[in-house]
Parts: C-alpha cells; structure tokens; sequence
C-alpha cells in the first residue's frame, strides 16, 4: 500500500514538472539595465545623460562636444 502511494506521488510530481510548471526566467531584469538606457554623468561637468546620446573619448563620457574638447 505505501509503495503504490509513493508511486502514484512520484507520477503526480513528474507530471506537474512536465505540464504546468513555468520554465525558470533568466536572470532578472529589474535591476539590471542595458548599456544604451543606462545615465552616466559627463566627465566635465557632471551632468547625467543617457549613454548612447554622450560622447567617447579616453574611456571617459562626455555629454557634449564642448565638454569632451574642454
């Protein structure tokens, strides 16, 4: 009697684990954002701006050219 209950527990699981469990999502994404929505401060005057509007030069973001020639 115990063995066909731990047997019929044991089918009961591989089904719920093939049918309705949801896969596991990858890494979470709230607290990781993606390069080009990430703000960044100029390396001048220290204003925030979004990273794909700066400017590049020396390893250093700049949020204008004005910044990055000064």
């Amino acid at each position: 009697m115990l063995f066909k209950l731990l047997l019929l527990g044991g089918f009961i699981t591989v089904v719920y684990y093939t049918f309705f469990k949801k896969p596991a999502l990858p890494s979470s994404k709230k607290h990781d954002k993606r390069p080009e929505e990430a703000m960044i401060p100029c390396a001048t005057c220290g204003t925030y701006a979004d990273i794909k509007d700066t400017f590049m030069r020396d390893g250093h973001y700049y949020c204008s050219r004005e910044c990055m020639e000064a």
